[in-house]
């Protein structure tokens, strides 16, 4: 099962690098210039999404902030809420998304497709749980951020009827529909950018939004989300944060503080090649929020990753997203190894937290404490972004074994990860592999060579051991990470 998930990660990179290759056309230099500088709550932080129907049995924001305290305690430093704003409750399938149909759920609410952005839909609760959420996340030392739908809205949406011009529409008077069969708003109408920005700037006067996830954030014009991020740093200077679901190459200059970092597959030329490419090709510092599950995975996957992927490699994926540079992101379930095919967007579909108590959720659970103390305690895990803060080295068993140095904080960390299901013994260079560059670019005098001796006491380890000065034998999916002391 591993292998078909493999086949299917693989196309879907292979696809990702073409749209790479093709943006990077546009903007091959854009590693010339520095990333917008973003604060510490988020480059230092880990997320934790709540899909609220699946996180509580109730499925309401009064339940989800009665679990506040076990997010906190695991390790979490950001709550990150699916929309929670009144979804539209048109019952007219031509406007619902063939996945929502598929669902079996006959429910017309789907959380993407928004009828009103500045209230609480009933199905979760009151605009006043909404503000007693964020208050607790607060108490707790939490940030908050939402989820903004921008990018469509639903089809009875009370402010189209208003505002006919903030949507398209077709020569026969319809209403043009995008990707998932909803309305697609304008951003051509400078109405509707005033419009939205409002919007934001009142979920975080209202609410006490810390940041927003933007989905499908590059299918909206970069220009918006620049001037989005300038009425939101008025009201927080330097504290507010935008997060795309996408990526575009130059969009972290200004407009977002990180892009999704989906996780690109089970194997370790893959993990080192898709980070390299991607890194070659953003500002200096750009950041990605690291996962391999969210609410779109959870839905549509079967078998889900858990099952597909087994215990052992999902439990690597893990080290790999908190001990690589960037921000880890967990869906609720992860930190429990949760694998129930019944999950779904659409509907009602409470995890089961008893996994919490018994094999294999409770080892998980143990597992995600300490790589978030791990993260916590290490500042050479998030002080720096890109290739001033990860040095991937060579092996020499490139086609089983990753390896990479974090350095920053006054400290080096390495990282070493087994991608197989068999036992591996392998060498570690510290040199910094040498990098082409064109004819018409000084090449950089920089030496990246890792120096110093791996410390024999591992910060964390699976499987693994340390067996000469640079040598190592990793069981399946064992796993390495220690100090270099100099």
């Amino acid at each position: 099962m591993i292998e078909n998930d493999e086949r299917m990660t693989m196309r879907t990179w292979m696809l990702m690098a073409a749209l790479l290759f093709a943006a990077g056309a546009f903007g091959a230099n854009a590693w010339m210039q520095n990333a917008r500088k973003s604060p510490k709550w988020f480059t230092e932080g880990v997320m934790y999404q709540i899909q609220p129907r699946s996180f509580t049995p109730e499925g309401t924001l009064r339940a989800a902030t009665r679990k506040l305290p076990y997010l906190k305690d695991l390790g979490v430093t950001i709550a990150y809420l699916v929309p929670v704003m009144k979804m539209d409750d048109s019952r007219d399938k031509a406007f619902w998304s063939p996945r929502q149909i598929r669902s079996g759920f006959d429910n017309p609410k789907n959380q993407y497709r928004i009828a009103d952005y500045f209230h609480v839909d009933e199905e979760y609760g009151t605009d006043e749980d909404l503000k007693d959420f964020c208050r607790e996340a607060h108490r707790l030392g939490l940030k908050v951020v939402f989820d903004l739908v921008y990018f469509h809205c639903g089809p009875t949406a009370p402010f189209l009827r208003e505002h006919p011009e903030f949507t398209w529409w077709n020569a026969d008077g319809t209403v043009k529909k995008g990707p998932w069969r909803f309305p697609k708003l304008n951003f051509a109408v400078p109405a509707l950018r005033t419009y939205l920005i409002g919007n934001i700037t009142y979920l975080m006067r209202t609410f006490g939004a810390d940041g927003f996830r933007c989905d499908v954030g590059d299918g909206i014009p970069l220009d918006f989300w620049c001037d989005a991020h300038d009425a939101m740093d008025a009201l927080r200077p330097g504290e507010a944060v935008l997060l795309c679901e996408g990526f575009t190459v130059c969009d972290q200059y200004k407009g977002f503080d990180a892009d999704y970092g989906w996780f690109p597959g089970l194997s370790a030329k893959t993990v080192r090649s898709a980070w390299i490419g991607r890194e070659r090709q953003c500002p200096v510092g750009s950041r990605f929020v690291n996962h391999y599950e969210n609410h779109d995975i959870a839905t549509d996957a079967r078998p889900r990753r858990e099952k597909a992927w087994g215990f052992d490699a999902v439990n690597q994926v893990l080290t790999w997203m908190f001990t690589l540079d960037g921000v880890p992101l967990l869906f609720c379930g992860n930190e429990l190894a949760d694998a129930d095919e019944r999950h779904s967007m659409f509907g009602k579909t409470p995890m089961d937290w008893s996994q919490l108590d018994r094999a294999p959720g409770r080892a998980r659970h143990a597992l995600v404490k300490e790589l978030a103390r791990l993260r916590r305690d290490h500042p050479a895990l998030t002080a720096v972004n890109g290739r001033d803060g990860l040095i991937w080295l060579d092996t020499t068993k490139p086609d089983a074994v990753s390896a990479f140095a974090r350095r920053g904080g006054g400290e080096t960390l390495l990282v070493v990860q087994n991608w197989t299901g068999r036992e591996v013994s392998c060498d570690v260079s510290f040199a910094a592999p040498k990098e082409s560059v064109p004819s018409y670019i000084v090449a950089e005098n920089v030496d990246r060579d890792v120096k110093g001796a791996v410390d024999p006491a591992p910060l964390h380890a699976r499987r693994a051991k340390h067996t000469a000065p640079r040598a190592f034998t990793l069981g399946p999916w064992g796993c390495w990470v220690s100090c270099v002391k100099k």
